[in-house]
């Protein structure tokens, strides 16, 4: 059956997302128009006009962050500066919400944790006990806080600080994602290609659900591949030929992924880094020649006023407490801890 292009209840900023440049439209209507169809006609309909996600009610978290490294394991072990959850099932224990199944009480966490609608992240608390700021990358928030070495970091922690004063790191629009998911629900960037699509390759053409955002792309741009209909079938999908969907996919897929603005928290992590170093190793040497600058001037002094008397004691006690200085800048353990507040909520479930 063939289906009239109605276009959806969409804002113009959904709009544009939608709209392909014209020599893409016209790339388009080179390969092919939509196969032909049959039968009666019928209007296409906007799939489900609510959301399971209350842009209202955001759900709330509070992660607590703490990484704990002597400058030896900084400088030995990359990793010792990252704090992250353990596996992905503890990730998901974090962030996804628990939904229960059936009046038995069994549940299951649910939640697509590469699209998340990200309403503010806060640093509630910080304390820090090295020597030198800390540059912090944390999942979820812009580089925008820049040392001198022209690194970009989400936030600089300055060297022994501890506040317990709120601070804002991150606050995005949401409006447009969560019109998105209210349009269509279900479908986000990573799962365009696969959800709601049925290539049938040996035919050169695919079935696409009613209701993807591929299928109110083409209606938008109609004008521009000079298409009148699109051709349905009765199960509810739209037949169109592969030529137009290898074309128009990857443009569609592209303006969903630059224009709705979601945060990838699969793999949540904080990060560390000397913020006016390059790196650890850079640390470790500027430390050690502050420490022994005065050390050194003062066993001179104790070496002239010896006048020759037990210079070997004198020699081997100032290179043990030299070991000494060296052990305790090397081998004593810094802490970096902060408690992050999230407000967020899912594109898709």
């Amino acid at each position: 059956m063939s289906v009239r292009t109605e276009p959806r209840d969409l804002s113009q900023q959904l709009h544009q997302t939608l709209t392909i440049p014209a020599d893409v439209m016209t790339a388009g209507a080179m390969v092919g128009a939509p196969a032909p169809g049959s039968g009666n006609e019928h209007h296409l309909h906007e799939a489900n006009t609510f959301n399971t996600n209350n842009e209202h009610h955001p759900l709330e978290r509070t992660v607590c962050i703490n990484i704990r490294a002597s400058l030896s394991d900084l400088c030995l072990r990359a990793n010792t500066a990252t704090w992250s959850p353990p596996s992905s099932e503890a990730t998901k224990s974090i962030f996804q919400q628990r939904k229960f199944m059936d009046l038995g009480g069994s549940a299951e966490n649910q939640g697509d944790l590469k699209s998340v609608v990200l309403h503010k992240m806060t640093l509630g608390a910080q304390k820090s006990t090295f020597p030198v700021a800390l540059g912090v990358r944390i999942t979820g928030v812009d580089d925008s806080a820049y040392s001198q070495t022209g690194e970009s970091y989400s936030m600089i922690t300055m060297p022994m600080a501890d506040s317990h004063v709120s601070r804002v790191l991150q606050e995005d629009n949401t409006d447009l994602a969560y019109e998105f998911a209210r349009k269509f629900p279900g479908y986000t960037a990573e799962n365009l290609d696969t959800k709601g699509i049925h290539e049938v390759a040996a035919r050169r053409f695919c079935l696409v659900a009613a209701d993807h955002p591929l299928v109110s792309a083409i209606s938008e741009n109609a004008d521009k591949l000079q298409m009148g209909e699109i051709s349905m079938m009765p199960e509810g999908l739209v037949k169109i030929s592969s030529g137009l969907y290898e074309t128009i996919l990857p443009m569609v897929k592209q303006q969903v992924e630059s224009q709705i603005k979601v945060r990838d928290l699969s793999h949540t992590s904080v990060s560390i880094a000397p913020a006016d170093y390059s790196s650890w190793h850079d640390v470790r040497t500027e430390l050690m020649s502050e420490a022994k600058t005065g050390f050194k001037a003062r066993v001179e002094a104790e070496l002239s006023a010896a006048q020759g008397e037990n210079l070997s004691e004198l020699k081997a006690a100032f290179h043990q407490e030299e070991r000494a200085i060296e052990h305790m800048i090397d081998h004593e353990v810094h802490t970096f801890s902060a408690s992050v507040d999230v407000s967020y909520n899912f594109l898709s479930f």
